[in-house]
């Protein structure tokens, strides 16, 4: 399977788009695991997903269909189509060389606002900003121009970059944030309560340290702290950048009111590298003591887990959750599973391979079962949580050349005991979809395959994708189907892209597809699924330009 992976799935950890923000790396993650990536690129359902869980966001009222969108060009022209009834509005000439903007801040997250962000003369990397409102989208306000980057603030405010400055535009005036200096790479971390910008410069190479200065911003306030010396090539972050940490020299540092504070010493790397910021513990072995496992807090105290550590699960939950291998007093090697400090269980004959080949786990919303894959034994077991069967485990699939869960597509307010998954059975050269032991398709092509399980409480359906009709790795061309209560229906086929509002919540009602893309011309059809039918809506179409804003978000120069 030469794409699988490396194609359409920019990030397995998050996973990953829909919910995904721009996309969290590894080491210098948010502290959380993000969504499984999905084919849908666009971030207005996962902006939503997180607006209605953010306690600080009081925007509850729901804007009218009207206000929602996509943007695609066409020609050198931008276009506005919108949802609710398929207008067209032509917003004007966009590129001066024909290049399409596909990942963009359109809107900021906030439900009541109308206002939205558009572009001209784009030429492949700068272009000129530009603001107005749903209403009268034709109707546009200039903020800048040359600018590289910028973000949609949920307030309405925006960040953005011009010729290597940072500026806020707030209230029809820019201020300046910060110059850039230099030719190193700028990345720039914006909070989730979008009030301070973490700024690192400096390429990122992880397998050696990097000192160079960081810079913390209060955007509102203009409060610029420095820090010294901070490894920018291991670091980690809370996701409103509360608690900032990096790893130097055998110890785990802190930032805090300008200086660096010694949190742990003496250890290796943190083996939860994605998350010890945010939960504040921290998973290391002592850099003396190669077989031990410690669990370390950001107040001094340490407790040994194991003197017989072999190697970390790399999980990315909440501290509660722990998984690692150990050497028995047999000798043998078992998996041991930890939850609220209790030992669930020791298992037997599950194998952790080398670093590209490691033990993965998944954990679905709202699921009392932890899955665990292992590439060297080629199966998928589940353990219970809780129940009567707390801590047993249970084998779910076997013969598994090739394993992806999308434990974090699934979303669901009531209970979710099953993982959708794809896996390559040994002897196929194609990947099946799976819900558990049962096949939703047993065939959806030899390349990454998204999907997404929706469970509301009163329905429970699968909208998932087939790559059959690909015939390389560089061939985008998919089916889009709806599984539910045993039916498959086809909702969508050759299809280039897609865009579209609530679009897994809506079963794809309202969704503008890219189809019959002819890769000569560089344009395909634009169509939308609207009452059950797929309606022509656009010709000629090169493609959407997506909204990339999110509540948190790293923007980059």
């Amino acid at each position: 399977m030469s794409k699988k992976i490396t194609s359409k799935l920019s990030v397995v950890l998050c996973f990953l788009s829909i919910c995904l923000l721009a996309i969290l790396t590894s080491a210098c993650s948010s502290g959380k695991k993000p969504a499984e990536v999905q084919q849908e690129n666009t971030d207005s359902d996962n902006n939503d997903r997180q607006d209605a869980s953010d306690s600080n966001d009081n925007d509850t009222k729901t804007v009218s269909d009207s206000n929602n969108f996509s943007l695609y060009v066409k020609g050198n022209n931008l276009y506005m189509a919108r949802y609710d009834n398929s207008e067209i509005i032509d917003l004007g000439p966009c590129t001066t060389n024909g290049s399409v903007m596909e990942k963009f801040s359109i809107k900021g997250y906030n439900k009541k606002s109308d206002q939205f962000c558009s572009f001209s003369d784009y030429n492949g990397e700068t272009y000129t900003l530009y603001i107005s409102t749903s209403k009268t989208p034709t109707k546009r306000t200039k903020v800048a121009d040359n600018v590289t980057v910028h973000s949609a603030l949920k307030n309405g405010d925006i960040l953005y970059i011009s010729n290597k400055e940072l500026f806020l535009y707030k209230g029809g005036k820019a201020v300046s944030l910060f110059k850039e200096e230099g030719e190193e790479e700028i990345k720039y971390i914006l909070s989730k309560a979008q009030d301070k910008l973490l700024i690192v410069p400096g390429e990122h190479n992880y397998g050696k340290e990097k000192l160079m200065n960081v810079y913390l911003i209060d955007i509102y306030t203009g409060n610029n702290t420095v820090y010294s010396d901070f490894n920018i090539n291991s670091f980690d972050y809370s996701f409103e950048l509360d608690s900032i940490c990096y790893f130097r020299d055998n110890a785990v540092y802190q930032l805090e009111d300008g200086n660096s504070k010694e949190i742990v010493k003496g250890i290796k790397e943190p083996y939860n590298s994605v998350t010890y910021s945010s939960d504040k513990v921290i998973y290391a072995s002592k850099a003396d003591e190669p077989t031990s496992l410690y669990r370390f807090d950001f107040n001094g105290n340490e407790e040994l887990i194991s003197d017989s550590f072999e190697k970390f699960v790399e999980f990315n939950i909440e501290e509660n959750f722990l998984a690692y291998t150990e050497k028995n007093s047999e000798g043998k090697i078992i998996l041991k599973v930890v939850q609220n400090g209790e030992t669930l269980g020791e298992y037997e004959d599950i194998e952790d391979g080398d670093d590209v080949y490691r033990l993965k786990e998944a954990h679905p919303s709202k699921s009392k079962y932890w899955y665990f894959f292992s590439e060297e034994n080629k199966k998928l077991w589940k353990v219970a949580l809780e129940g009567s069967k707390k801590g047993e485990i249970e084998l779910v699939n076997e013969n598994i050349n090739y394993f992806v869960d999308f434990a974090y597509s699934q979303d669901s307010k009531a209970e979710n005991d099953n993982l959708l998954y794809l896996a390559e059975i040994k002897g196929n050269d194609y990947c099946s979809l799976f819900l558990d032991k049962n096949i939703i398709n047993e065939n959806v092509g030899k390349y990454y395959s998204p999907a997404h399980l929706e469970n509301n409480g009163t329905e429970t359906y699968i909208i998932y994708t087939d790559t059959l009709s690909q015939t390389s790795y560089e061939d985008d061309n998919d089916t889009y189907h709806i599984w539910e209560n045993g039916r498959d229906t086809v909702i969508a086929k050759n299809v280039k892209d897609y865009n579209g509002y609530h679009s897994y919540r809506n079963k794809l009602e309202k969704i503008y597809f890219l189809t019959d893309y002819d890769e000569t011309k560089g344009t395909g059809t634009l169509k939308q699924y609207l009452n059950g039918e797929l309606k022509d809506i656009d010709s000629d179409v090169k493609g959407f330009v997506k909204n990339n804003t999110s509540s948190f978000s790293t923007i980059f120069r």
